[in-house]
């Protein structure tokens, strides 16, 4: 549609729509009719909707809508002040989306190469005697390819040694798809209704803790319409979760985290003039739920590992194993695994579902053929959990031709499985649970246990605890206790006790403890009882910055039992030998601080570690997968020293290290009087030029030359007029930071 130019007036107008001034002044058109359009341009800046039908052809060949067109739009043109205000609906404007995202960091720095060993070894003698000994060793090396461990057990006593291979496996992690290939020594999914295994092979699967914080659960959308530009706040279970600001128009939050369980969100629109509307969703989220269209599996193969920790390679039967989930809907998810091996395969599926907002239902069923022999297993269960409490139930069966996955011989056959929990808020400073375990086999054997627990907040942080107990076998048999905790501040702690076994004997005890700190420092124990065997015990720990060292010691039945231990790991890595506390699956860094000695290295504002002679500090205990924020103070440092940053933020990987350099470096300068080969000083203007750089300066009166920013081996080139010259000026790398040199001669040029 086009309009005549004759019949239409252009303005030029300050426009406002439900508030919002728009940036730049625009070129409207009003109508022979009255009717008022505005060019397409404008009607995005405002995020207005387009009406249904063919654009306007406006008289300077722009393209637009009119106004009137829009339904419940109205509009107020003054023409004096050449203002046009717009007063739009929410459902005449675009929509906003907010996605919260799961979570999950950046991809980690790639490791340089490197190696440590982790320790843990202990020596016990009881009344001066020595009796035993264990150490567990476990070593590591790194790259960019991944890690390589090998582990080590070490045990004996006065009549026996022995040393037993624990695991040796290589194991790369690639977080952006957030998967893991391990090759060697590992242990296999179990699934719903399998159970896990040791065996020496290969596993690829997926692993979500590759990317900390990430949300693998469905998580749920909200949605809700604002007439002016507005703030919406989330409360999850009335707690105040995060504030947005959205535009005017329907908008949607999606991927909102929330706490597991059953809960209630609350959704508070704010707008401009201080108008609130509150919108309320209850939901239930559970853990054993996928969000639609995300999968995890495991794909694993290799010889299942017999008697670990007994024997180095007792290898058994070979298999082939494969798990996969799927999140079919945000309230359905679907699972199936195959279990192939020589003589026995099997294979099942397992289903998880929200019952409504009340709770999930999960469900598997497995078939297993072993020799000929065919039997199955099923399993059911129920869970609900919420502020106000949570309920679990789970009941599992197999038939007597069913064999488990990694069956040993000798070991017994189970028939049916019944568990159940009840976990519920009595008072605001009370709490109770209870459960509930029934277990038989096929061989006839039973176990049944009952037990209920009881919890109370006292004033000033203490804490209250009683459990009660009875199991069921051949016989009834009570157990119980009551405990009471007091914080005493200071990481101190006390507490007294009673406990009833089911063999009916009472032992009393109390006890006063200081965890040790984080950082270097001590922790100890102390603990009295009228048990015999335990009348006195004691332990002291001492965190250092090379290891973790302890002494445990025990008196009863007339004999004192002592144990010293010590932990840590040593290794190499970027050229610096290092010792530490334990590293385990950790991470770790080497940083560089320049050459600088006795610079303090901060990790999340504490101080962690000083540099050496070298300028290098150890780091440990960074947290892979994750951001790792490192600091250095400028005021800490020399003034002449260059500083290009003092933040970085490590990113890495899982059992290795990262190296971290800061930009930094010494500043030199030098006042250097030259003369020319016949002694008279080199002319004013004459220039030079300083190599390694290539950086040039110019020489004033008296041949003096101010050289900034040189090093420990320079190389001078003169020019000026009427000759030239050259020299070599090596200067001090331990000498003032602005020395004076000189008056010094400038050789002839070659």
């Amino acid at each position: 549609m086009n309009i005549s130019s004759g019949k239409a007036e252009t303005l030029l107008l300050e426009v406002t729509i439900n508030g919002q001034r728009l940036k730049d002044i625009v070129r409207a058109d009003r109508l022979a009719d009255g009717r008022l359009a505005l060019p397409l341009d404008a009607w995005q800046e405002a995020r207005l909707l387009p009406p249904s039908g063919v654009p306007l052809h406006l008289p300077d060949d722009r393209l637009g809508y009119i106004l009137e067109s829009v339904p419940g739009l109205t509009y107020k043109l003054d023409t004096g002040l050449m203002a046009l205000t717009i007063t739009a609906p929410p459902a005449a404007f675009g929509g906003s989306a907010l996605d919260h995202g799961r979570g999950g960091e950046a991809p980690p720095n790639l490791s340089p190469p490197g190696l440590y060993l982790n320790y843990d070894a202990n020596v016990i003698e009881t009344n001066g005697r020595y009796n035993s000994y264990g150490a567990f060793v476990q070593g590591v090396a790194f790259n960019g390819w991944g890690s390589a461990v090998a582990g080590m057990i070490a045990r004996g006593d006065r009549g026996h040694d022995e040393a037993i291979r624990a695991e040796t496996y290589w194991q790369k992690d690639l977080p952006t798809p957030m998967e893991t290939l391990v090759a060697g020594d590992t242990i296999s999914s179990g699934g719903a209704w399998s159970r896990p295994a040791r065996y020496a092979g290969i596993r690829w699967a997926r692993d979500f803790t590759l990317k900390p914080g990430y949300i693998t659960t469905p998580m749920p959308s909200l949605s809700g319409s604002a007439a002016l530009p507005s703030t919406v706040d989330v409360l999850i279970n009335n707690q105040r979760r995060s504030s947005e600001s959205v535009a005017p128009g329907p908008f949607e939050l999606t991927n909102v985290p929330v706490v597991t369980g059953a809960g209630e969100i609350n959704l508070i629109v704010r707008d401009l003039l201080g108008r609130e509307t509150v919108q309320s969703q209850s939901y239930y989220l559970s853990p054993r739920l996928l969000a639609a269209g995300l999968t995890d599996f495991s794909l694993e193969g290799g010889f299942l590992r017999l008697n670990y920790g007994v024997d180095s390679n007792d290898y058994g039967a070979g298999f082939a194993a494969g798990t996969w989930r799927h999140g079919l809907t945000d309230a359905l998810t679907g699972e199936g695994r195959v279990e192939l091996q020589g003589e026995r395969q099997a294979a099942g599926v397992a289903l998880t579902s929200l019952v409504g907002k009340l709770g999930a239902a999960y469900g598997a069923a497995a078939v297993a053929n072993t020799s000929g022999a065919i039997g199955g297993c099923y399993l059911l269960g129920l869970e609900r959990s919420s502020p106000r409490g949570g309920v679990s139930l789970q009941w599992e069966y197999f038939d007597h031709n069913f064999t488990q996955f990694a069956f040993l011989a000798g070991e017994s056959h189970p028939r049916q499985n019944l568990s159940a929990g009840l976990g519920l808020p009595l008072f605001s400073r009370v709490s109770a649970g209870f459960n509930y375990t029934s277990q038989y086999t096929w061989e006839g054997d039973r176990f049944n246990l009952a037990s209920a627990n009881l919890g109370v907040t006292l004033p000033r942080s203490m804490f209250i605890s009683a459990f009660a107990s009875m199991s069921v076998c051949n016989g009834h048999a009570w157990s119980s206790g009551v405990s009471l905790v007091m914080p005493l501040g200071n990481r101190r702690t006390a507490s007294a006790g009673t406990s009833r076994d089911t063999d009916r004997h009472t032992v009393n005890s109390v006890e006063v403890s200081q965890s040790p700190p984080v950082g270097p420092g001590l922790g100890w124990r102390l603990r009295g009882s009228d048990d015999r065997s335990q009348q006195g015990q004691g332990s002291l720990v001492w965190n250092t910055n090379v290891g973790s060292f302890t002494v445990d010691a025990n008196e009863g039945n007339d004999s004192l039992a002592l144990q010293l231990g010590a932990s840590g790991s040593i290794g190499l890595l970027k050229g610096l030998p290092f010792a530490t506390r334990n590293i385990g699956y950790g991470s770790f860094a080497v940083v560089k601080v320049g050459d600088l000695q006795d610079v303090p290295v901060y990790l999340s504002n504490q101080l962690v570690a000083t540099t050496n002679g070298g300028g290098m500090a150890l780091v440990p205990t960074l947290l892979p997968y994750q951001k790792n924020q490192l600091t250095i103070d400028p005021a800490e440092l020399p003034f002449d020293i260059e500083v290009g940053g003092v933040k970085e933020m490590p990113l890495p990987y899982a059992r290795s290290g990262v190296f971290v350099n800061f930009p930094v470096r010494r500043t030199r300068n030098a006042l250097v009087v030259l003369l020319q080969p016949n002694g008279e000083p080199v002319p004013t203007g004459a220039r030079v030029v300083v190599t390694p750089g290539e950086r040039q300066f110019i020489v004033g009166k008296r041949g003096e030359v101010y050289l900034m920013d040189v090093g420990d081996a320079n190389h001078l080139s003169v020019h000026w007029q009427k000759g030239a010259c050259q020299l070599d000026l090596p200067l001090d790398p331990k000498g003032p930071s602005e020395p004076r040199i000189g008056p010094i001669i400038c050789g002839e040029k070659p």
